[in-house]
Order: C-alpha cells, then sequence, then structure tokens
C-alpha cells in the first residue's frame, strides 16, 4: 500500500512539472508569433502654390498747432491712408510679378481740406531666367491719380484744375532684359519701350487769356486724348531692403530717353521709408522727384510725412 502511495505521488510530481515546464514556454512561444509592423513616414506634402504673397494697409496721421508762436505758423491737420499688395509667382525658370500701390491723403491748414498724396501705381512683369542674375522680361505699368489736383490761388475762386482721374494717366509697355544680382536690388533695361500718355478730362488744359481756346496738356494736343512715346531705351531700376532693424528703404527710379527728343530725358524717383515702431505703428516718409518738360521745365518734388497704424499679411 506504501509502494502504491508512493508511485502515486512520483507521477503527480512529475506531471505537475511537465504542466508548469510548459507553462513558463507559452510566453515565448507567443513572443515568436508577433512580428513587427512597419511604420511608414509621414508623407510631407510639397507646396505647389509658386506664390509669394504680401499685403500692408494703413493710415498716418499729422498734427500741427501754433499759439502765440513768435516764429510764427499755420496750424495744419492731415491724413494719409494707403494700400500696397504684392503677389509673386516662381516655378522653374518663369516668375510673374504683380505689385498694386494706392496712396491717397488731405492736409487742412485753415483753406479746407486739400489734396497731399494721390497715387495709383500698377506694375506687372513677367519673365524667363536665362541665368542666375539675368532674365528676359515683358513689363506691363499703369500710373495715375483718384481725384482731381487744383494749383490753389489766394481765393477757391482761383483754383485751377490741373489733374483728374486718368488725367492724366501714363502706359507703358516694354521688353527687355532684367538684371538681379541680389534679392533687393534689380534693373531693367528695355530698349524700344512705349509709353501711352492719357487725358480724357479737357477740364484740366488751361484756356488762353485772350481767345478762352483750350491749350494742350501734358504734351496732348487739344482734341486728342492719347499721345505715344517711343523710347530709345527704358531703365527701371528697384531697390527694396531692410537698411536697419525695423527700418525699411523702398527706391524705384525710372529713366525714359525719348526718341524723338533725345535731349530730353524723364525721370522720376518714388523713396519710402517706412519704419515699425511696434506690430502696428510706424512711421513713414514718402519723396517723389519728378523731371519732364512736357510738363514742367523745373523739377518736381513731392514730400508726406506721417505717424500712424500699419497692418502687414
Amino acid at each position: 500500500m506504501k509502494k502504491q502511495h508512493f508511485l502515486f505521488f512520483i507521477v503527480s510530481l512529475f506531471y505537475s512539472s511537465s504542466i508548469v515546464a510548459q507553462e513558463a514556454k507559452t510566453p515565448e512561444a507567443k513572443t515568436q508569433e508577433i512580428k513587427p509592423q512597419e511604420v511608414k513616414p509621414k508623407e510631407i506634402k510639397k507646396d505647389t502654390s509658386y506664390w509669394k504673397k504680401k499685403t500692408q494697409y494703413g493710415a498716418n496721421f499729422s498734427n500741427a498747432d501754433f499759439s502765440n508762436w513768435s516764429p510764427g505758423g499755420q496750424n495744419a491737420t492731415g491724413f494719409t491712408v494707403f494700400f500696397n499688395t504684392k503677389r509673386e509667382y516662381a516655378k522653374a525658370k518663369t516668375t510673374w510679378v504683380n505689385d498694386l500701390q494706392m496712396q491717397y491723403g488731405l492736409l487742412n491748414n485753415g483753406n479746407g481740406f486739400r489734396k497731399s498724396i494721390d497715387r495709383l501705381f500698377f506694375d506687372s512683369k513677367v519673365g524667363h531666367k536665362i541665368s542666375p542674375t539675368w532674365a528676359l522680361v515683358g513689363v506691363f505699368n499703369f500710373q495715375s491719380q483718384f481725384t482731381s489736383g487744383y494749383k490753389y490761388g489766394d481765393v477757391s475762386a482761383n483754383d485751377i484744375k490741373i489733374s483728374n482721374f486718368l488725367s492724366p494717366a501714363y502706359i507703358t509697355e516694354s521688353i527687355g532684359f532684367e538684371w538681379r544680382p541680389k534679392p533687393f536690388f534689380s534693373m531693367v533695361a528695355s530698349p524700344g519701350a512705349i509709353r501711352q500718355t492719357i487725358v480724357t478730362d479737357d477740364g484740366v488744359r488751361e484756356k488762353d487769356a485772350t481767345t478762352g481756346a483750350l491749350k494742350p496738356a501734358y504734351g496732348i494736343r487739344v482734341g486728342s486724348k492719347f499721345r505715344n512715346d517711343f523710347a530709345l531705351i527704358q531703365i527701371v531700376s528697384n531697390f527694396d531692403k531692410d537698411i536697419a532693424k525695423n527700418v525699411n528703404l523702398k527706391l524705384r527710379h525710372q529713366v525714359f530717353i525719348n526718341a524723338n527728343s533725345l535731349g530730353h530725358i524723364d525721370n522720376r524717383i518714388d523713396a519710402k521709408v517706412a519704419a515699425k515702431i511696434n506690430k502696428y505703428f510706424s512711421a513713414t516718409f514718402d519723396f517723389i522727384l519728378l523731371y519732364d518738360d512736357d510738363l514742367s521745365t523745373k523739377i518736381q518734388q513731392a514730400r508726406n510725412l506721417g505717424l500712424g497704424f500699419l497692418h502687414t499679411f
């Protein structure tokens, strides 16, 4: 009997050991059955828009006030609003740049509000790169103003209207070569550029003091609203760079050498300095220098200084 009990104990011990051994192997077997899964890297979508966009708008204000000021002075209050937007497309060797600039300002120095600045500018340039710094380009440019401008007399009855919307307006078409040695500087030389001068409002024409007959205006004879000029060459230079922290300088210089009057070269310089004070406020200074003997034999200047709101996106 004792032998039977002993034999049963030995068999039970052996059976239990076998079960434990099998259970110990089970996790390892399961581990071997798990296969690693391939993790695919997240696909980054390529930007296919090829566009760069920048828009600015804002308003500037100015005020001058005097009281018992011995050197003298004229109280004046003024404001300027502006909107500028630029769109640049670049893909492979093809580029397309569109630039729209609009400014309008009024000033009141005791004689009512008068226009201080008025500018409508649009430039579109399509290019094909032929080297890292040279490109063949075609350019369309339009310049005018929004409202009537006057040569002011002593009293309002003596004010003379000298400009209006599309009176004058300048349209220039050209094909030429662009040199861009730096991202902030470019120069376009266009032999044979064509410029149209437009006057749609005969009210900007002066009248003969004796006969009352209308006179030519902006080089356009009476009875006509258009004039075509062909350039021996036109050169347009552009500079746009931050010259100091939060200070940007923009320059545009246009030279038009008329094939019919080589001795008279038209020049126009547009300059703008913008100093950013903080996220929303800035100080700006605009300066225009112009010489065109069809308008005047003297050099013309326009300046505008303001402090105000600026938003960029």
